[in-house]
């Protein structure tokens, strides 16, 4: 008796692969110009790295050959797109799947601003963001199309992960918040589209906080406030009457002067505050020994903007 056994033979079969049975990933998804970028070809239904692959720009080959399932380069400047063409002739198979790679680099510039921090007359500087200060974040895309006034933008913000929907949407390039007492830093993200789909960005950024610090500064009769040196502790009292200005940089003061409350002291006793509450002027009675001069701001209205200062003299 003889047996014959059936078995399938898939040696010289053709296999018919799809397109869709062939993605393709990058890294990063939303490339920023002059970026290094990784593309990868994922299958399922073949094995990759048996199939020949090209990999082409136009009319020029960037890479070819068997298993060549990844490919990297470097985005160019804004604006400036680029079209990869894959070609992948599967192991077992006559057809010839073609993938198109599209990538336009796309970037967004976010800047912040303490929008009530204080700094004095002549600071060159931007004011750095306290404890339950207003903060302000501004986008400005990269792209021809915003410059010349043509672009139609959506706006997606994240603060904490969360998405801010009173903040997000059409044309909105803008997001004014309070700082979070219990954070040192804030994260935000954001995600910028066009209307016509051309152009898509993405940026994260960290905006920290900082306690407020208060300097103090000698008035002088004649040129004013010396806002050009502080004076510091020890400073040697020459005169028989100085005015000191203080300044507490960075205080959620701007715009929010008549919240606060000054309070003055001498040597640890309270004084009445000043009519001019930045200012104190000291006479001393005797020379010899120090006076200690204290000063707290406070908001009566948010319960963590408060900054204190100590300044001792020489008399």
């Amino acid at each position: 008796m003889v047996s014959f056994i059936s078995m399938p033979f898939f040696a010289w079969s053709e296999m018919k692969i799809a397109d869709t049975d062939i993605d393709v990933q990058m890294w990063p998804e939303i490339p920023e110009p002059y970026q290094n970028v990784d593309i990868k070809l994922v299958s399922y239904a073949t094995d990759l790295t048996k199939a020949n692959i090209e990999w082409k720009n136009g009319s020029k080959t960037l890479l070819s050959g068997y298993g060549e399932t990844t490919y990297s380069f470097t985005t160019p400047g804004p604006d400036t797109s680029t079209t990869i063409t894959v070609s992948i002739t599967p192991a077992n198979s006559m057809n010839k799947i073609t993938k198109e790679i599209f990538i336009k680099p796309s970037e967004v510039e976010v800047f912040w601003e303490a929008v009530d921090g204080y700094t004095p007359p002549f600071y060159k500087g931007k004011s750095l963001v306290s404890k339950q200060g207003l903060i302000k974040v501004v986008a400005i895309p990269n792209t021809s199309s915003i410059k010349s006034g043509k672009g139609n933008m959506s706006y997606k913000w994240k603060k904490d992960d969360e998405t801010v929907q009173e903040a997000s949407g059409y044309n909105k390039d803008s997001y004014l918040f309070e700082n979070n007492v219990l954070k040192p830093t804030e994260s935000l993200s954001l995600a910028v589209s066009s209307v016509d789909g051309s152009y898509n960005a993405t940026k994260n950024i960290e905006v920290p906080t900082y306690s407020p610090k208060v300097l103090f500064y000698k008035k002088s009769p004649t040129e004013g406030v010396l806002y050009n040196t502080a004076i510091t502790n020890n400073t040697f009292m020459s005169e028989d009457e100085m005015t000191v200005v203080v300044a507490p940089y960075f205080l959620g003061l701007k715009g929010n002067e008549n919240s606060f409350d000054y309070k003055w002291s001498i040597n640890g006793k309270s004084i009445n505050t000043p009519s001019k509450k930045t200012e104190l002027t000291i006479r001393p009675n005797s020379r010899g020994g120090y006076a200690d001069i204290g000063v707290v701001f406070e908001n009566i209205d948010k319960l963590f903007q408060i900054a204190t200062g100590q300044l001792k003299l020489k008399l």
